[in-house]
């Protein structure tokens, strides 16, 4: 037994990394792309829907945070099929949508969330289709399933059993680590404002903070408020400007819309915020929430879904369905940050901290090491 475990090969798909923009899975990909590399207890190796990935490529991919010339890499590069000529045994790890069944001896798949299935008035045709299509035959052809949240593993035990309990484990993420202290803005003291940071479709619900600033109009002479991510579907920000009729306000610099940025330029905005604004109303796990608490910054979310178990005490929740409740949950979490800032941010860092990539990554390889060496056990 023990032979064979130190003989096996662990493979991380990567299809997730050809992405143009990290965010979401594709960050997660790239921290278990990290680990990976970094690994040098195990056998450990990439592969692109079937094909074998160079680790030169997959550093390359990592240092730019770009996939758009992954493909012009691979065929470039003369790879060879997976798993196919791979000496065995050899595990797949599968970080989003498996991209092949039994093509390897022991296969694992991690699911973020079940949102396609149980709100899917939050996502177009496109997404639901892609992500339902085929979940069902996925977990079925798996020999373990790691849920990134306890919510998102009590949903597929609920929804999508039976399953053997041993087989779907919750194991949590974590956020990149943030530097203690991040460069003012040119050297300069910023202005105050919130940031409120998400893919923008109607499941990140910003439009409750929209709705909050159409309604009370004296908060942007005091504060600026950011968006911060990319399009997703649905009315773009442009069309949300004018349904709230906040388009003055916008081309007055009071609300700043600068797309998607950087891992950086976000650490930065993140740091000097006086608070985070995310109001998704399902998550799998909810990774910007993570991240303001390791920046030190509050945030302000839902009490939904996975939420809670990242944010732990150090989150200021409301109810998105209770008329009023986000603006007196924010109108507390703003006097706490400014009479509390000292208090609240070793707070922030310290419910942080209990989430780490190294952690996430042990854990998973533990888990399917357990799995393998009672197989061939058996």
């Amino acid at each position: 037994m023990r032979a064979n475990l130190a003989s096996a090969a662990f493979h991380l798909e990567i299809g997730p990394l050809k992405e143009t923009e990290y965010t979401g899975i594709s960050q997660v990909t790239a921290a278990l792309a990290e680990q990976m590399l970094g690994d040098s207890r195990r056998r450990t190796g990439f592969f692109f829907g079937r094909t074998e990935v160079a680790r030169e490529i997959v550093e390359d991919l990592l240092a730019c945070r770009n996939g758009d010339l992954l493909e012009w890499h691979l065929q470039r590069s003369g790879t060879r099929p997976a798993p196919q000529h791979l000496s065995g045994p050899n595990v797949a790890i599968f970080p989003n949508r498996k991209t092949c069944r039994r093509g390897f001896d022991f296969e694992c798949q991690i699911v973020h969330d079940l949102s396609t299935f149980l709100t899917p008035q939050f996502h177009n045709a496109d997404t639901i289709e892609f992500h339902t299509s085929s979940l069902l035959e996925d977990l079925q052809s798996n020999d373990v399933t790691i849920c990134v949240s306890e919510a998102t593993r009590e949903d597929v035990a609920r929804y999508l059993g039976p399953l053997a309990a041993d087989r779907v484990v919750a194991v949590p993420l974590a956020a990149s680590a943030a530097a203690e202290e991040i460069p003012r803005f040119a050297g300069r003291t910023a202005e105050p404002y919130l940031l409120a940071l998400g893919t923008i479709e109607p499941r990140k619900n910003i439009s409750v903070m929209l709705d909050y600033l159409a309604r009370n109009r004296s908060f942007l002479r005091r504060m600026r408020v950011v968006f911060l991510g990319r399009h997703g579907w649905g009315e773009n920000f442009d069309a949300l400007l004018a349904r709230y009729e906040l388009r003055e306000a916008y081309e007055k610099g009071r609300i700043v819309f600068p797309g998607f940025v950087g891992e950086a330029v976000k650490a930065t905005l993140l740091q000097n915020a006086r608070l985070l604004v995310y109001p998704s109303l399902f998550e799998g796990f909810g990774l910007p929430v993570l991240e303001a608490l390791a920046a030190g910054v509050p945030a302000v979310t839902t009490r939904s879904s996975s939420l809670p178990e990242i944010g732990g005490s150090a989150c200021y929740y409301f109810d998105p369905f209770d008329e009023g409740n986000f603006d007196r949950v924010l109108a507390r979490a703003l006097s706490d940050a400014r009479t509390r800032k000292d208090e609240l941010r070793p707070q922030c860092r310290e419910q942080a901290a209990k989430f780490s990539w190294p952690r996430s990554y042990s854990t998973i390889m533990m888990t399917i090491e357990q799995l393998l060496a009672a197989a061939w056990a058996a």
